[in-house]
């Protein structure tokens, strides 16, 4: 019989040899925990070390005051179980050993029974012979029950404390070892909470008797209360989870996710993210009498692609008004906010920022349907103007007839080269510059991005690094220390993106539209924004960056109701990309975008077709690529018919 006994039991090296399933951690950029994704088990091991010395003073109290002196059982403790089971009386400490509760947490079953009891003992023995008593009570802490799915001290304190093990008070930890006996029965969060304070108060009293605690201490602690959470695993910067585990779990598969104890540490920082959020719901609340319902906010640095933070409703936990839908990943029409593709297409075929573009009413035939008839928001045409103008003031005639020299098809694909799928929205029309077809935050993000890079798109990328229990790194994001790893090649060329940038950041040129004070505008930054708002006020948009931020918002209605006037320049989308560009610039030096060799500044006259700067009533500066411009310093611009008038020499200048 003892021979068969011992041939049946499990080897006691499983219990390092495989380790039960463990939560995989989600960080911050920082290290700051956001989720623990797991399924069944919610378990986070950690080294004795980082359990504070007043939770292990407190578990070693209740479950086993003689633990570091005893061979694996306590004898006393077997006999004074089983006075208690005849008597039927409770027992403060319980006859089993921490070694012993840990062989049957890990290698046996719940069965009861003299064979499963005898298995325990040798086993128990077996532990103490290979390992050490450290390592038993860190395994022990590591695998307990807390209560439900949350095994382990530590996932238990970031359950009822939100706070690593290592920070545990004497009140918390002894609160933690009281629910050791039953944790369903002593459960805080449970129908009877007070079982839970009575437990912690005998829980003090055996550190009290066995030495831990000085009576004045006993006393001291006897009346704090800690103070716990909600009971539910918290989850911080929910829109950014949500959206990063669908990625993992396609990236490293569900086991792997749920139960293989992963160490994921994302680009988001969460500073950010709660001061966008707070950002974001005092805002919203601010436009109530605007029937605007809700907002969103997506911060990402464009060079690499690090998403640095990610709003996506004003409360994601506000499920009344579906504040788990995601907006930064949502399809919406866009507005204006695309149009800067137009016009970044049109200089690469030859345009100048200074180009003549006309401004009158045209009509488009459509087959089977009404004439195309574009309009500008003001209801007003100008006849020529400046393509610098028409892009910065938004107006809408003459990007619609710029997107018909480009041709439909070559603005769907050159879309597609900066991140944005048009490819199943059809029919293609004229429209398009428009914001007709809709796209995602996240989409919008990629081609900005391809600006402040200077003609690269960079997709949006959350993650820094993977690794595996072991600290084996599964995954390593190299774009984020060296700006020569990231992926992506060049689809416009670096001047092209430069005039955008200048355009996009020339508050002048956009003030026909928006007024020279706007909140398209921060003073000492040279900060490249466009706006964009649909049909019936159903979306606004704004989207702005430098060399290395980037902040695109949105306001409007889940539902797509629409809001009362929202002027993009003073109180819209535009208000909340400002407060959010600020925090990230504050601490910034001035910015302004670098300059390609091939470009070159010039002073024009800005009223068009007058060349003469004598007669001229306004001269700016600026830029071109070499070769494009006037060849003066102040030279006439370029007629719609793209032909060029004639200049003062070089060295001129205007009174």
């Amino acid at each position: 019989m003892c021979l068969y006994l011992l041939w049946a039991l499990p080897s006691p090296g499983q219990l390092t040899r495989e380790p039960p399933s463990t939560s995989s951690a989600l960080y911050d950029r920082s290290g700051a925990p956001l989720y623990y994704f797991y399924q069944d088990q919610h378990r986070i091991p950690v080294p004795l070390a980082q359990v504070s010395q007043a939770a292990i003073d407190a578990t070693l109290a209740i479950e086993d005051q003689a633990f570091f002196h005893h061979p694996g059982f306590s004898l006393s403790g077997i006999l004074r179980a089983l006075l208690n089971n005849f008597s039927n009386e409770a027992s403060l400490e319980g006859g089993s050993t921490i070694t012993q509760q840990l062989v049957k947490n890990r290698l046996l079953s719940n069965e009861r029974s003299i064979v499963r009891k005898l298995k325990e003992l040798v086993l128990a023995l077996w532990v103490e012979l290979l390992y050490s008593k450290k390592q038993i009570l860190e395994m022990y802490l590591n695998t307990v029950s807390y209560g439900g799915a949350v095994l382990g001290i530590e996932a238990a304190s970031w359950h009822y404390f939100d706070k690593p093990a290592a920070e545990l008070t004497v009140a918390e930890g002894a609160l933690l070892a009281g629910l050791l006996k039953a944790p369903g029965y002593y459960n805080p969060f449970g129908p009877r909470p007070k079982l839970a304070l009575r437990r912690q108060r005998q829980v003090l009293r055996a550190m009290r008797d066995a030495g831990f605690l000085s009576r004045g201490q006993f006393d001291a602690f006897s009346g704090e209360a800690p103070q716990l959470v909600s009971g539910s695993v918290r989850m911080r910067a929910p829109h950014f989870v949500m959206y990063l585990r669908p990625l993992l779990l396609e990236q490293f598969g569900a086991e792997r996710l749920y139960s293989g104890g992963l160490q994921i540490r994302s680009t988001l920082d969460l500073s950010l993210q709660e001061r966008t959020q707070k950002r974001v719901s005092d805002f919203v609340d601010s436009m109530f009498r605007f029937r605007v319902g809700n907002g969103a906010v997506l911060v990402t640095e464009p060079g690499s692609g690090q998403i640095l933070a990610m709003v996506g409703s004003v409360d994601y936990f506000d499920a009344a008004n579906d504040g788990q839908v995601n907006v930064v990943q949502q399809y919406r029409q866009p507005g204006s906010t695309v149009k800067p593709l137009t016009y970044a297409m049109a200089l690469e075929r030859g345009r100048t920022p200074m180009s003549l573009l006309d401004d009158t009413p045209v009509a488009y035939e459509i087959p089977d349907e009404e004439s195309y008839q574009p309009r500008n928001d003001d209801k007003v045409f100008r006849g020529p103007v400046t393509l610098k103008e028409a892009l910065a003031s938004s107006y809408n005639v003459p990007a619609v007839k710029e997107l018909a020299s480009i041709g439909v098809l070559d603005y769907v694909e050159k879309a597609r080269e900066v991140g944005i799928d048009w490819e199943n929205q059809t029919p293609y029309r004229y429209a398009l510059t428009l914001g007709s077809a809709e796209v995602s935050m996240l989409e919008l993000a990629q081609m900005y991005s391809t600006f402040a890079n200077l003609g690269v798109p960079v997709a949006p990328d959350p993650l820094l690094e993977v690794t595996d229990l072991h600290g084996q790194v599964l995954y390593e994001n190299r774009c984020a220390s060296a700006r020569e790893d990231c992926p992506g090649e060049a689809v416009f060329r670096p001047e092209t993106a430069f005039l955008i940038n200048d355009i996009l950041s020339d508050n002048a040129a956009r003030a026909p539209t928006f007024g020279r004070s706007s909140d398209l505008y921060i003073r000492g930054h040279q900060v490249a924004v466009k706006s964009g708002t649909t049909d019936y006020q159903r979306d606004n948009w704004a989207v702005g960056y430098t060399s290395d931020w980037l902040v695109a918002a949105w306001i409007g209605n889940n539902d797509g109701r629409s809001m009362r006037f929202i002027h993009s320049g003073s109180h819209g989308a535009s208000t909340l990309w400002n407060q959010v560009m600020r925090d990230v610039l504050m601490l910034t030096q001035p910015h302004r975008f670098p300059v390609p060799g091939n470009i070159v500044s010039r002073r024009v006259c800005a009223v068009p077709l007058l060349a003469d700067c004598a007669v001229c009533q306004q001269v700016t500066e600026q830029y071109f690529v070499t070769g494009t411009g006037p060849a003066s310093n102040c030279a006439a611009v370029t007629t719609a018919a793209g032909l060029s008038e004639a200049g003062k020499a070089p060295g001129s200048t205007a009174p």
